[in-house]
């Protein structure tokens, strides 16, 4: 038959009502406290509550704290499961094991973990990993190994990543590193760090930064440089470090390079390059200080030391002397 301690009886016990306010509550078949060591050992459908936070599991070790005689730390084996409820919100946990601190207030999961974020019971944001750590109060998460985030339509991959949790569930300052890739339907981002910045709907991509496009008219447009940055309020990504940039039978290259993007569409309207650039179209180059080239009429602007090379016929011979 399951047993209920309240930590309540703890504090009597040990002549102190101090932690009566935590509202600390254990449920098992078989519970075992040993205060002269500071531990708690719980077996057979443990279900532990924390405020508005539950953890379940088949066994589960405490630690007190030393001095204060309060929880300070509880470990929950063989495959636990943890949900916090709030609203029409819920956030589950899944892991092989879980580390709840009940002093800092955060939630440590190890092993084929899962996390998910749900309004409404439809998952809004999901998150596999090796580890991850989420704190209650600042509504950090973090996760490292093997990540997988899914968050409305968007996929990404990579070994580490961290985000802050607004209140209605939304994504605020996404931090992805090492091998990251992005996917959104037939977009892909790829780089070694990624940083989305939700006050001002802006990403950065650093580090080998690539980015392939897709249009719904099968349009692809290729850029690849150093880093990358896009603003979606002023629809402009920015990109410098050995740009090259691929758009139909366009091909850009130079040190650093904006692109201007329609707010309608979508596409790219115009790049312009500056620093020693050069464009080649059909096998025509034209090399200059400052270019620019817009994709709708196609057409480019060079000044600055221009050196243009146009592709002749197949017989270039020429005599200006007879």
């Amino acid at each position: 038959m399951k047993k209920i301690v309240y930590f309540v009886l703890i504090c009597l016990l040990l002549h102190t009502a101090a932690y009566a306010a935590n509202n600390v509550v254990i449920e098992a078949k078989k519970q075992q406290i040993q205060l002269d060591k500071n531990k708690g050992y719980f077996d057979g459908d443990v279900k532990v509550t924390v405020g508005d936070i539950t953890v379940q599991s088949p066994r589960a070790e405490l630690d007190l704290d030393p001095k204060t005689k309060k929880p300070s730390l509880a470990v929950f084996y063989d495959n636990p499961y943890a949900f916090q409820n709030k609203d029409n919100k819920k956030h589950e946990i899944k892991a092989k094991i879980m580390k709840v601190s009940l002093i800092k207030k955060s939630v440590l999961a190890e092993g084929n973990t899962q996390s998910i974020i749900m309004q409404d019971r439809q998952p809004v944001i999901t998150i596999n990993a090796d580890v991850q750590q989420y704190d209650t109060e600042t509504k950090l998460m973090k996760a490292k190994g093997s990540v997988i985030v899914h968050y409305n339509d968007v996929e990404t991959f990579s070994e580490y990543a961290s985000a802050v949790l607004e209140k209605e569930g939304t994504v605020k300052n996404l931090k992805l590193q090492n091998n990251v890739v992005i996917k959104e339907g037939t977009n892909i981002l790829k780089g070694n760090q990624f940083e989305y910045i939700s006050g001002r709907d802006e990403y950065r991509l650093t580090g080998n930064a690539v980015s392939d496009l897709t249009f719904e008219d099968g349009t692809k447009l290729l850029v690849k440089s150093t880093y990358q940055q896009y603003n979606k309020l002023s629809n402009n990504i920015i990109a410098g470090g050995n740009v090259r940039v691929n758009f139909k039978d366009y091909f850009a290259q130079g040190p650093k390079a904006q692109m201007f993007v329609d707010p309608k569409t979508q596409k790219p309207k115009q790049v312009i390059f500056t620093g020693r650039s050069k464009i080649t179209q059909n096998g025509n180059t034209v090399e200059a200080d400052r270019i620019k080239m817009t994709m709708e009429p196609k057409e480019f602007f060079a000044d600055g030391n221009v050196k243009t090379s146009l592709q002749g016929s197949d017989d270039n011979s020429m005599e200006m002397m007879p």
